[in-house]
C-alpha cells in the first residue's frame, strides 16, 4: 500500500477551510490510497475496511477499486482524485466511515459536494476530488 502525503487549497467558502488551515499548519495530514480490482458481491464484501471510502470505476460496485482514508482518523483529508488518476471515474462507492466523505466537481474539495454515506450502487455526479475523514 502506497502512502501519500496530501495539502489541502485554500477553501473559499468551504466551512472546512478554518480547520484544514489550521491542520496542516500544526501537522502533515497524509491519506493512505491503494487502488485494487472489484470481484462480484455485496457492497460490504467489496470494502471489507474500516473507516475507509472504496470508490468503484462501475456501478454496482465493480471495476477497478480506489480505496482512501484518511491517516488521521476524525480529520479532513482532501484527496485530488485526477491526481491519482480518477478524475470522474467513480461510479459507485462504499463508506464504512461513520462520517460521510463528500465528493466534489472542482479539484480541491470546494463547491457543491455529493456526500457518500454508507453504499451508492449509482454514481452520477463528476468528481474531481474528495474530502475523507
Amino acid at each position: 500500500m502506497k502512502k501519500y502525503a496530501l495539502s489541502a487549497s485554500k477553501n473559499s467558502g468551504n466551512r472546512y477551510s478554518g480547520l484544514a488551515v489550521t491542520l496542516l499548519a500544526t501537522t502533515m495530514i497524509c491519506a493512505s490510497i491503494s487502488p485494487a480490482t472489484a470481484q462480484e458481491g455485496s457492497s460490504t464484501d467489496q470494502c471489507p475496511f474500516t473507516d475507509t471510502l472504496c470508490l468503484f470505476e462501475d456501478s454496482s460496485y465493480e471495476g477497478t477499486r480506489f480505496t482512501v482514508r484518511s491517516i488521521s482518523p476524525g480529520k479532513p483529508v482532501c484527496v485530488d482524485l485526477a491526481g491519482h488518476g480518477w478524475a470522474n471515474r467513480a461510479r459507485s462507492a462504499v463508506n464504512s466511515n461513520s462520517r460521510p466523505a463528500t465528493l466534489f466537481y472542482a479539484a480541491d474539495c470546494t463547491g457543491r459536494g455529493l456526500p457518500l454515506s454508507g453504499s451508492l450502487p449509482e454514481i452520477t455526479h463528476e468528481s474531481l476530488s474528495v474530502l475523507v475523514y
